[in-house]
């Protein structure tokens, strides 16, 4: 693959083109909360607009970049048009030499986040210098062998999203099955601290005072020990920044430790926010402000997580909220909930099936990602032969 070297700047500019806030919609509106890590894209809605008078905005085709913390990796070749923060870098192709497509596949290499983070400004919250930015350099091949590059990290990235789409409507269709059974057998109803037999309810425990914590805990943003998981994970379906800890914090907050299966509830601030816990093959840690629900059979906790991610479920845990300034409930009256239970082995055989399929899914998300991440820089290098790949797309 025949290339050239060339500067950022010379083929691609920032756009800063803005409107005004009415315009915007939580909806399409990107900022560094939204983006998620290790080039993952975005999710909506945003948790709330800016109060600014007015926003960047972007056109479908632009490529965002979260400017903070680079080594995240946040990064989102916009299939929509919207609005976004002036923390999130909007760079746009401005020569017909250089596929915008390509230019997103450029971006998204850890060459270039590397470099954002040598050419970043602090220390605490690098952000990446855009006079720096716009002198990166990087390999221009042919017009041909950009569309073919391209086109193969794009159908990596389009099984991505369609795994995604899949689990989603599969989560809809076990909620719908569960509260539709569930409205059925309303005569068979039982408290959840009556389940005590074979479920725990339990919430973080702290281990001590405020000091004993701080002394003995170390909550890092980069890869650790374990996996700490906070209650505003719960909300971003854990596609936010993540937090670990050391292998002394794990062992210390040995009363929260996650194995899989756990249904996690958020009881504060965001209060219903609910997340199932795979069966893991990594070290994870429940944060504070989360409620979570163990047994040692599945079925169980299965039918409650639908149950809670459900609108009835949602109203079940309005009515024991409480607070002016902070919303929030407590493990007591979480307890005391009383709800419908259908038959084990209605869940054993319908609903246990569709969580099955939706961990097998992301499983295969995780895989198609790590292929996408290995391939690119291979791409990018000309280490692959791009005629063996043309093949394979056209026949995708």
């Amino acid at each position: 693959m025949e290339t050239r070297t060339v500067r950022l700047g010379d083929f691609a500019t920032f756009v800063n083109e803005k409107c005004y806030l009415n315009e915007a919609s939580r909806n399409t509106y990107v900022s560094t909360e939204n983006l998620k890590p290790n080039r993952l894209g975005v999710f909506f809605p945003i948790t709330k607009l800016p109060q600014t008078n007015k926003v960047n905005t972007f056109a479908k085709g632009d490529i965002l970049i979260a400017n903070i913390r680079p080594y995240f990796k946040k990064i989102w070749h916009a299939n929509i048009a919207g609005t976004h923060s002036t923390d999130v870098l909007n760079i746009r192709s401005n020569s017909k030499q250089l596929l915008q497509s390509y230019l997103a596949v450029v971006l998204s290499d850890d060459r270039f986040f590397d470099y954002m983070m040598a050419t970043s400004k602090g220390t605490k919250m690098p952000r990446g210098d855009k006079k720096a930015i716009m002198d990166f350099k990087f390999e221009l091949p042919s017009f041909k062998d950009q569309i073919i590059i391209s086109d193969s990290i794009s159908v990596i990235n389009q099984k991505i999203e369609l795994n995604r789409q899949i689990n989603k409507n599969l989560l809809k269709l076990g909620m719908n099955i569960a509260i539709r059974t569930s409205n059925i057998n309303k005569s068979t109803t039982c408290r959840i601290s009556d389940m005590k037999d074979f479920l725990t309810v339990s919430d973080h425990v702290a281990n001590g005072s405020f000091k004993t914590l701080k002394d003995n805990v170390t909550i890092v943003d980069k890869p650790d020990y374990s996996l700490f998981l906070r209650n505003t994970d719960l909300k971003r379906n854990l596609m936010g920044d993540k937090r670990w800890i050391t292998k002394h914090s794990y062992d210390f907050l040995k009363k929260s430790h996650l194995y899989g299966g756990e249904v996690i509830i958020s009881n504060v601030g965001d209060v219903g926010s609910v997340h199932r816990v795979p069966y893991l093959d990594e070290h994870m840690v429940a944060g504070n402000n989360v409620i979570f629900i163990q047994s040692a059979d599945s079925w169980i906790t299965d039918y409650l997580y639908l149950y809670f991610l459900s609108n009835i479920g949602q109203h079940a845990l309005s009515t024991i909220t409480s607070g002016s300034a902070q919303q929030k409930f407590n493990k007591t009256d979480f307890r005391a909930i009383e709800l419908p239970i259908i038959p084990k082995n209605f869940v054993k055989k319908n609903l246990t099936p569709i969580l099955k399929k939706i961990d097998s899914n992301r499983v295969e998300e995780d895989c198609l990602i790590t292929l996408r991440d290995l391939l690119l820089p291979r791409l990018l290098s000309g280490e692959i032969d791009l005629s063996i790949l043309e093949g394979a797309i056209q026949n995708a």
